[in-house]
This record gives C-alpha cells, sequence and structure tokens, in this order.
C-alpha cells in the first residue's frame, strides 16, 4: 500500500464510536455501535494510496452529484470545473472530499472539521465547515459551505454516506419523483416513480449497478439490518430535497443514500434565474448550512 500520513480522529458516547480523517477529504472512516459497522469500514485497495473514496462516508461540496459539461453561467461570467475522477468526463461532487480538512475543535463526543479557502474554478471559491456531535444513540453533522467569490455564485451541498448489506438490509424512504438520466449521467427529465424503484413500503437494495436521484424527498430515510437487530434512521434537514441511491458496479455489497440539496446537472438555468430546485445562489461571505442526522435503533431482546 501506498503510504499517506493522515490523523485520525476518534469520538465515542456510550457504544457509540466514530473514528474520521480530516486530510483525506474530511472524510468518516469507522462507525460502529457495540463494535458492528453502520457505514463501510476504511479500506483502501492493495497497493492505492488511502483516499476518500475508500472511507464510509465524505462531504460533497461545493455541489452534490455532477454539472452538465462542467460548465455553468452566471451575470455574464463562464465557469468550468475540471474532471477529478480519472476516466470519467464529469467532475463529481465537487472538490470538498479530495482536499485536506483541518481539525478546529475537538472533544471527547464532538469535533470541528475546516475545510480552507478552495478555488473550485477560476473565480469561483469556497470554504467548508462539518461539526459532528455523539450521543449514545445518534450522530449529528452540520455541514455549511460559505460563498468567499467576489460575486454571487450558485451552490449545494451533501453527505455521501456508504452502507455495508450485513447480509439482509432492507431501505424505506419516500419521495415524490425520480430523475432519468442519460448515458452520461446527465439530467434529463422528472418522472413519476416506477414500482419496482419505489422505496415507500421498503425494497432490498438490487445487486446490481444503480445510479437514482429521488427528487421531492421527504427528509426521512430507514435502513434495516434484521439479521443484526438493528436499524439506522436518516433526518435531514428541509433543505436537502434530494436522495441519491446507488450501487457501485464493483461492489454489489454497499450501498448509498446521499442526502443533498441539489440533483444531477445542478446548476441548469442558473444563468436565467430559473435555477432547479436545491440550488442556492450565494452573496459573498454568505453561507448555506443543514444538519443531517443519523440515529441507531436497536431491535428489544425477546
Amino acid at each position: 500500500m501506498v503510504e499517506v500520513a493522515y490523523t485520525r480522529v476518534e469520538l465515542q458516547a456510550g457504544e457509540l464510536l466514530l473514528e474520521l480523517a480530516p486530510e483525506l477529504g474530511g472524510s468518516l472512516l469507522r462507525l460502529t455501535h457495540a463494535g458492528r459497522h453502520l457505514m463501510r469500514p476504511f479500506a483502501a485497495p492493495t497497493g492505492a494510496a488511502p483516499h476518500a473514496l475508500h472511507a464510509g462516508m465524505f462531504p460533497m461540496l461545493p455541489f452534490a452529484n455532477s454539472l452538465r459539461d462542467n460548465r455553468f453561467a452566471l451575470d455574464g461570467g463562464q465557469y468550468e470545473v475540471r474532471p477529478n475522477v480519472a476516466g470519467v468526463r464529469l467532475n463529481y461532487h465537487g472538490s470538498g472530499w479530495q482536499r485536506a480538512w483541518r481539525l478546529a475543535e475537538s472533544g471527547a463526543d464532538h469535533c470541528r472539521l475546516v475545510l480552507d479557502e478552495v478555488e473550485q474554478a477560476p473565480g469561483y471559491a469556497f470554504t467548508g465547515e462539518q461539526c459532528f456531535t455523539l450521543q449514545p444513540e445518534r450522530l449529528d453533522v452540520d455541514l455549511a459551505v460559505t460563498n468567499c467569490s467576489a460575486q454571487r455564485m450558485p451552490f449545494g451541498f451533501g453527505l455521501h454516506p456508504w452502507f455495508p448489506r450485513h447480509g439482509d438490509a432492507r431501505a424505506t424512504f419516500a419521495a415524490r419523483q425520480v430523475l432519468r438520466e442519460d448515458a452520461d449521467f446527465q439530467a434529463l427529465d422528472l418522472t413519476q416513480i416506477p414500482r419496482e424503484q419505489d422505496f415507500g413500503s421498503g425494497l432490498e437494495p438490487p445487486r446490481s449497478y444503480q445510479n437514482r436521484c429521488y427528487a421531492g424527498w421527504d427528509g426521512m430515510a430507514r435502513i434495516a439490518w434484521p439479521g443484526l437487530g438493528l436499524a439506522l434512521v436518516i433526518e435531514a434537514e428541509p433543505v436537502f430535497q434530494h436522495l441519491m441511491f446507488h450501487v457501485p458496479p464493483h461492489d454489489f455489497e454497499t450501498f448509498c443514500l446521499e442526502p443533498q440539496s441539489n440533483r444531477t446537472s445542478g446548476f441548469d438555468g442558473v444563468d436565467t434565474d430559473s435555477a432547479v430546485p436545491g440550488v442556492h445562489i450565494l452573496e459573498p461571505g454568505e453561507t448555506l448550512a443543514g444538519r443531517i442526522s443519523f440515529r441507531i435503533e436497536v431491535a428489544s431482546a425477546q
């Protein structure tokens, strides 16, 4: 394995244990309850340098998903972001997850990570903050992004957690529509959710590649692991209007439910003041913030 030095920050409350790596994109390495993994444990492939992409969760900012053709225009300015994943044309989830964060504050059950100013594209700059707070049965993550540009700019954000199946996972969440995408995963249009893609009554995530953005998400999702007698409830503030469901093609034992403000191709229309829902035009110095919580439910003993 390629050696990369990074700090591990460990928090604990009761049986809930959280481990973070600020320098690896402000990512989460481990979240366990009584030793059982609630998110995918960090593991870099043999010979690969440790990276946020191998972690259990990382932040998405200054946007989630991707921008159409890596470009957007606003107030007469033209902006272009660079691809950030090898072999892929589009930039995914901005650059916050690929930069080193710093530990600004830490206690036994809480910490604050800060991303110092980053220029996502010439003239488009931001800072970020993540505050993690543990209670014995709950993790709260307060996420924020601030516009450091000299002019107003579009922003979105979210979290990208990865969940283990533990054999028999079942996911439940409600949304109004699902976004159809083209072969390059750029937005086409919103449509009614097909029955086989509707998680309203709970479904086992398919063991095949999946990548779908759900719109009109009500901010609640539940992952149940009956074999473990555990469940994890995701509760997101209303700023997070979309939920991305993803099963990676290389690991069908893992799946993602990603709370996020903006949808795929999220900056469409910002140049005509007709931005799609979930995009926020921030003035210089203005901040976009929201909380996402992960609450553990333990089955009662029989």
